[in-house]
């Protein structure tokens, strides 16, 4: 990997994030889209899960140079978009043999100048059963639709090493290293909210996999009872593009499995959304404006109110 500088402090919007980041390292700029990039949405995604599932292949700490493709080509994409990129260290690699594991995220600074956040994230690595990169894929393609949208909150769109098993399960987990040091920065109170972007499902042996019988078990919602009221700011946008908001299931902490389990050991909202059409169906479209409009939406939320001016004290006669 090209040869990487301490990462001292990333200022925008006046906050300084280098406390929650001070052992990252920015990565420079590399091509990995420009020109090359699809122009639609549904080839863009359908490039993302190809490079990290056929070209790469599989990407866990026992294959450390996988990992490290995999982040240089997930940094790359958000450089093109013109996103400032850090990687955040995560256990399991060797940085002495150059071949270091890193969460690989991106901050886009809100209009209110308060640490008021929304993380967005998913795992870019795979366990035994290979991961097709389709949360990935949905992680780059909403921060793309994001870049240029302003939102009164800040949003971090986090794609996380060590999600997969068995390494997912312990502290080297990178939603775990990312969850400690965001909240230990900005405090987990000024976390509004974590959204868990799990992978779509892979079409089975090259088959047209099976559509589901009506677009309301298309897509489903997970959280923690904490999270009802979060989920439920989460599923209102999806009226605007299927039939009626997804269903949420509720699951009690010690329950989950995936990412969102180590923000929810803060108490922090979560919500995990699954869609089960496969990464091309042409659904997907769909389906990534509805996540766009979302966590637009949730970014939003909960405006703080304008400090108000006092009122002139009355002239003594």
């Amino acid at each position: 990997m090209t040869r990487l500088h301490t990462h001292a402090a990333l200022a925008a919007g006046g906050l300084l994030i280098a406390s929650a980041l001070s052992s990252c390292t920015l990565l420079p700029s590399s091509s990995h889209g420009g020109p090359e990039t699809p122009r639609t949405l549904g080839a863009r995604m359908e490039k993302h899960a190809n490079v990290l599932q056929k070209d790469i292949g599989v990407r866990n700490a026992r294959k450390p140079k996988s990992m490290e493709a995999a982040a240089k080509y997930i940094a790359g994409t958000f450089s093109d978009m013109g996103y400032a990129v850090t990687l955040q260290p995560v256990a399991g690699g060797d940085a002495k043999k150059g071949t270091a594991i890193y969460n690989v995220l991106v901050y886009k600074p809100g209009l209110y100048s308060n640490n008021q956040s929304i993380v967005v994230g998913a795992n870019y690595d795979s366990g035994e059963q290979l991961n097709n990169g389709s949360g990935t894929a949905l992680l780059l393609e909403t921060a793309r639709d994001l870049k240029d949208i302003p939102t009164n909150h800040n949003i971090y769109f986090v794609a996380y090493a060590n999600g997969a098993g068995p390494a997912g399960r312990s502290s080297s987990s990178g939603a775990y290293v990312h969850a400690k040091a965001l909240s230990g920065s900005i405090g987990a109170a000024n976390i509004l909210g974590m959204i868990n972007l799990e992978p779509q499902e892979l079409a089975a042996g090259g088959k047209k996999q099976q559509e589901p019988p009506t677009p309301q078990e298309a897509v489903l919602f997970m959280t923690t009872p904490r999270g009802k009221e979060f989920a439920g700011q989460c599923a209102a946008p999806f009226t605007k593009s299927w039939e009626q908001a997804p269903p949420t299931f509720h699951r009690e902490p010690s329950a989950i499995a995936g990412n969102d389990r180590h923000y929810a050991a803060l108490n922090i909202p979560t919500v995990s959304c699954l869609c089960k059409y496969p990464v091309t169906d042409s659904h997907t479209e769909d389906y990534v404006r509805a996540l766009t409009d979302m966590i637009h939406q949730v970014a939003d939320n909960d405006t703080p109110q304008p400090e108000k001016t006092a009122a002139p004290e009355p002239k003594k006669s």
